[in-house]
């Protein structure tokens, strides 16, 4: 009795689907956009907390492919298994996908109009600050021992010094990082 509001409801297919649909239709820049915007929008629906999506986060980022899919296949598969990781998969994939069929259809006819520039120059303008408050938001939920912040600001150098070797040297950090917090050392 002594929590008033009762258990959120496991959400269905559809629920998902038109979750995960309505945000990649909404959302123009790509995975840094999207990634707070899902994240504000599940905590807010109580189906995952903000500690649960930065840790689903990382993973997402640390696999191969589009980040705001990866990031919504694996909230999907947390809320509801294998059913939320497809409808996550449609809902996130079919906006962009048909959006992309239209406007190579109209670009070729109005992409030279001033208000047309003048739209795709505003929406590149947001990208960079969504992306720093997406990175703040990370930086500051972070559970910080020192030899994280070592280990972190150590891969960030190592990665992009490595030049053609960035691939192999994001794996090697990736396996460090892992061991690290398996032996209870971060």
């Amino acid at each position: 009795m002594n929590d008033p509001s009762p258990p959120v409801k496991r959400p269905g297919f559809f629920s998902i689907f038109s979750f995960f649909f309505g945000i990649s239709a909404i959302t123009i820049g790509g995975g840094y956009v999207m990634v707070p915007v899902i994240q504000r929008a599940l905590e807010k629906r109580g189906w995952l907390p903000e500690d649960e999506f930065y840790d689903l986060f990382a993973t997402a980022q640390s696999v191969p492919g589009p980040l705001a899919l990866n990031t919504a296949m694996f909230a999907g598969r947390r809320v509801a298994g294998l059913p939320g990781f497809l409808a996550a998969f449609l809902g996130i994939l079919l906006p962009p996908f048909a959006a992309i069929l239209l406007l190579a259809a109209l670009l070729g006819a109005i992409g030279d109009w001033p208000v047309v520039q003048g739209f795709l120059d505003g929406a590149f303008a947001v990208v960079p600050g969504l992306t720093a408050a997406l990175a703040f938001n990370m930086i500051r939920k972070r559970r910080w021992t020192p030899l994280r912040a070592v280990l972190t600001v150590a891969s960030a150098v190592a990665i992009t010094l490595a030049g053609t070797w960035a691939v192999p040297t994001f794996f090697a950090v990736v396996a460090v990082s892992a061991f690290a917090e398996r032996k209870g050392a971060c």
